[in-house]
């Protein structure tokens, strides 16, 4: 798993051959195609068991006694931080989703829609207890999460230099003050 996500990650799906992950696992090819079936099944594989949302669920926490705001700051800096410990699975991920439309399904099944409803699940326990105003909670997790990758994507997969701690925090501390509050002056509709 470690050798198809390392291989999956620098070449993509189509760059990448069983021949050169069972060389780079010490195995031999034959094996890759009992355990898997094929070069897809073995990707599938990698997405399930080495998607970061085990990881998420056991980290992102939902009753703290903390305010909102701290909650919310909390969850998006440790789902940040595994993010970027996953780089590789996530330029696989981006990477072949839109070139292959039926990996592109296996891949929104196993990772995304799974993370959306962890979040999804969140909005709507917060919005159960009044600690945020009703909505849709899918509208609302994605607004959040949305936030959160586009600064993954922009800092890690498509910028040069990886943000100190600090602008990570004074980052963060904005999109839970624009997803709480808005930006519109004075609170109303205009």
């Amino acid at each position: 798993m470690d050798a198809a996500l390392k291989a999956f990650g620098e070449k993509g799906f189509d760059g990448t051959t069983t021949k050169e992950i069972a060389d780079s696992a010490g195995v031999n090819e034959v094996t890759l195609f009992r355990l898997f079936k094929s070069k897809k099944g073995l990707f599938a594989a990698v997405i399930a068991e080495r998607s970061p949302l085990a990881e998420v669920k056991r980290v992102v926490s939902v009753d703290t006694g903390k305010t909102i705001d701290e909650q919310i700051t909390d969850n998006a800096t440790a789902v940040l931080q595994i993010l970027r410990t996953n780089r590789h699975l996530f330029m696989v991920l981006l990477g072949d989703a839109w070139r292959h439309p039926k990996t592109r399904a296996m891949i929104h099944e196993l990772a995304f829609a799974k993370g959306l409803e962890l979040v999804r699940d969140f909005i709507a326990h917060q919005m159960d207890q009044g600690r945020l105003r009703r909505g849709d909670p899918m509208v609302v997790a994605r607004g959040l999460m949305g936030m959160v990758q586009a600064y993954f994507i922009t800092t890690e997969l498509l910028g040069g230099k990886r943000p100190s701690p600090e602008e990570d925090e004074k980052v963060i501390r904005g999109f839970v003050s624009l997803f709480l509050d808005g930006v519109r002056a004075g609170g109303g509709r205009t």
